[in-house]
């Protein structure tokens, strides 16, 4: 694990890095693949990006400039920016040569490339990072170990083995990991005298001597010839490092917080979740915080979109209120000022909800760090291994990236929370809408069977008549319910779950077969198979699905032509057993374009009384009821529509 002090702000980048890759970034569209290509060439940067994401299973394979192109890309270059200027370094030396550590990383690689080594970029970083590890400033700074290091980056431990086994004998090397053994023979081959090393380091790989010369040449050559940053002009003197004290830069500070804030600004709380996971490790944050913002009722709740059983999500379900005496996170957001917990003697103290977020963090105990005050009141819970103050540096530097985050987020749920309430007004409003236009219509509807009445008892003995009106009162009944449902009224009377196929068709045929079949001159057959069980669809869902299949074969059907209506009693359809309605005609067949994809609404070539939506509704009809709807056809030939609807349990 990386300890508590380690922070990539205390990395020193070659000479020139940062101000490379911000000339880069003042680029319209930055070239990533360019601004991956210096930071793969500075051992700092590269350990920097890595911490903060490290490194998954197989990514190597695609080489360490594409992985940190990703990383790059994820961080933008907003944050990237304020990272590289909050780190002030522009241009002191560090402790070799500039093109010390990529030399040696070239040699690693390409030595790990003519002996077969599987993983040579894992050989690459071993060559650069080697010298970083092993520097004087590097464990004067507290850094961790390399073994830390590597498993932090997400790297195999035979990578730290080689940043820390320096010096070793040819005859340990040959028992060793062949990593080991490409990195030392990769040092030599760096170093000032290289040639007199070039035999052994031949015997250790296993190569011929002539081979190394060549490929040190070669190696040589790329290092020179494609220098990672411009040379410095001999008549120039190097500039000064700034201080990095950023509270000693009023003019870094301003730029920091202008560039974090742009970072963050106008994304969504999964975006800026997933910025945040790689930007707090850059900034030292190698443990999340957690950002509590007060609401409405004065509770503190996390900003963030807690996952289940996390501490986050703990910690919204405790009543931590901001006028709370006792606990120091409201105290901090109350008072503006920092505040921490840190239990004294194990025990919970005054403040049980303190106590308990220090255990679920996993800390001795945490610092409160405010970010914003008053309505919007945010702060963000820091834990913390030691009972140490934190500095003012560090302070202020987490303050600027954590209270960039809260802002946007504070700004993202206000907008969410506007525009579900615009939302629920046009709601509102349509239903009014619908409820008005539905009351008007009813009016008509009961008019007509009002007059559908008095007929019925003017021509009591006309028994077809009276079959006649029956139907057409139950039409005007499923009329009035699809009204009453889309205005979301109780409808008048509820309807069975389930119907009978046969004698639904028989109506149809009366109440549609003329007006849309025979006054037409097309022919409608149906047929369907005695003691038919019940399907498990109300009949007047099933009608709309059955009125608009009848309706487009009249209208696609020409005089002289056929449609036959079949009912099959069981079927089993993925181990179901169902009821088949089989539509199949004669005509013209569907369009090529329409009969790949025929329940797609489209644009309809059928007039505009036409959306071009029966078939979608179909559909959706058939979805709600668990059945399923087929579709054949072919120019010339006629289609074919095949519904299968699941029978009834009891059946």
């Amino acid at each position: 694990m990386l300890p508590a002090a380690f922070s990539a702000f205390e990395l020193q980048p070659l000479p020139d890095g940062a101000s490379t890759i911000l000339r880069l970034l003042a680029a319209p569209a930055p070239n990533w693949s360019e601004i991956a290509l210096v930071a793969a060439r500075d051992p700092a940067l590269s350990v920097a990006l890595l911490v903060a994401d490290p490194i998954r299973a197989g990514e190597l394979r695609e080489g360490v400039n594409a992985a940190l192109r990703r990383r790059l890309e994820g961080v933008g270059p907003d944050l990237l920016r304020a990272w590289l200027l909050g780190l002030g370094h522009a241009g002191e030396a560090g402790d070799e040569a500039t093109d010390g550590a990529l030399l040696r990383a070239e040699c690693a690689l390409h030595l790990a490339i003519e002996t077969g080594y599987p993983r040579p970029d894992e050989a690459y970083l071993a060559g650069l990072w080697r010298g970083l590890t092993r520097s004087p400033a590097w464990k004067r700074e507290r850094c961790p170990d390399a073994a830390a290091l590597v498993a932090a980056c997400g790297l195999p431990p035979s990578l730290g083995d080689a940043l820390e086994a320096c010096g070793l004998l040819d005859e340990q090397l040959a028992t060793a990991h062949p990593l080991l053994a490409v990195v030392e023979a990769a040092e030599r081959l760096a170093a000032a005298d290289w040639q007199d090393h070039a035999a052994r380091v031949a015997t250790l790989c296993g190569l011929e001597t002539t081979s190394v010369l060549s490929l040190r040449t070669d190696v040589g050559y790329i290092v020179s010839g494609h220098a990672a940053y411009p040379a410095v002009p001999a008549s120039a003197s190097p500039p000064a490092r700034p201080s990095l004290r950023l509270a000693e830069d009023p003019y870094r500070c301003a730029g920091m917080l202008g560039l974090l804030t742009a970072a963050f600004v106008d994304l969504d709380s999964a975006t800026i979740r997933e910025r945040l996971k790689i930007a707090c490790p850059l900034f030292g944050l190698h443990t999340p915080p957690i950002l509590l913002g007060a609401s409405e009722d004065g509770r503190l709740r996390p900003l963030l979109d807690a996952a289940p059983d996390s501490v986050a999500a703990l910690i919204g379900e405790l009543e931590l209120r901001i006028d709370d005496e006792a606990s120091c996170i409201a105290l901090g957001a109350r008072s503006e000022h920092p505040t921490a917990y840190f239990a004294e003697g194990g025990g919970p103290g005054r403040s049980v909800a303190d106590w308990q977020i220090a255990r679920w963090l996993g800390r001795c105990g945490f610092h409160v760090l405010p970010l914003s005050s008053g309505q919007d009141a945010t702060v963000a819970v820091i834990g913390a291994a030691a009972a140490k103050a934190l500095d003012s540096e560090v302070r202020w530097r987490y303050a600027a990236l954590l209270g960039a985050a809260a802002r946007a987020l504070r700004s993202y749920h206000r907008q969410r929370s506007e525009l579900t309430a615009r939302e629920a007004v046009l709601q509102q409003r349509f239903r009014e809408h619908v409820r008005k236009v539905v009351h008007e219509a009813t009016n008509p509807l009961t008019v007509l069977k009002s007059r559908i009445g008095m007929l019925s008892q003017e021509r009591a003995d006309d028994i077809p008549l009276q079959d006649e009106m029956s139907l057409l009162n139950a039409e005007l009944d499923r009329i009035d319910n699809l009204l009453r449902g889309a205005a979301d009224l109780p409808a008048e009377v509820s309807e069975t779950r389930h119907c009978r196929v046969p004698e639904l068709l028989l109506d149809m045929r009366t109440l549609y077969g003329e007006p849309l079949f025979g006054s037409r001159g097309i022919q409608l057959e149906l047929r369907a198979a005695r003691d038919v069980p019940p399907a498990a669809i109300p009949a007047s869902a099933l009608k709309q699905v059955l009125l608009n299949l009848l309706r487009n074969a009249s209208e696609a059907l020409q005089p002289g032509q056929r449609l036959v209506v079949s009912v099959f009693p069981l079927v089993n359809v993925d181990g179901r057993n169902c009821l088949e309605i089989r539509f199949v005609d004669n005509g013209p067949g569907l369009p090529a374009e329409r009969a790949q994809d025929p329940l797609t609404p489209r644009q309809t070539t059928k007039g505009s009384g036409h959306q071009g939506l029966g078939l979608s509704v179909v559909r959706e009809i058939l979805a709600q009821w668990d059945a399923t709807l087929l579709c054949r056809s072919q120019m010339g030939a006629g289609t074919s529509f095949q519904i299968f609807v699941p029978l009834e349990q009891s059946a």
